[in-house]
C-alpha cells in the first residue's frame, strides 16, 4: 500500500475514533469517559494495526 493512502486511511480512522468517542459519551449509549475512551481506544488500535500494520512481515 503506498504511504499517501496509508496517511489517508489513518486520517479516516482518527476522525471515525473521535466521532465514536463522542458518540458513546452521549445519549443514547451514556458510556462514562473512561469506558468511551477505552472502548473507541481498543477499536482504533485494532482499526489501525490493520491498515498500517498488514503489509509488514514479522
Amino acid at each position: 500500500m503506498e504511504r499517501s493512502t496509508e496517511a489517508l486511511l489513518t486520517a479516516v480512522i482518527g476522525v471515525l475514533g473521535a466521532v465514536g468517542f463522542l458518540a458513546l459519551t452521549v445519549y443514547p449509549f451514556q458510556y462514562g469517559f473512561g469506558e468511551s475512551l477505552v472502548l473507541i481506544g481498543a477499536l482504533v488500535a485494532a482499526l489501525l494495526f490493520q491498515t498500517v500494520l498488514d503489509d509488514t512481515s514479522f
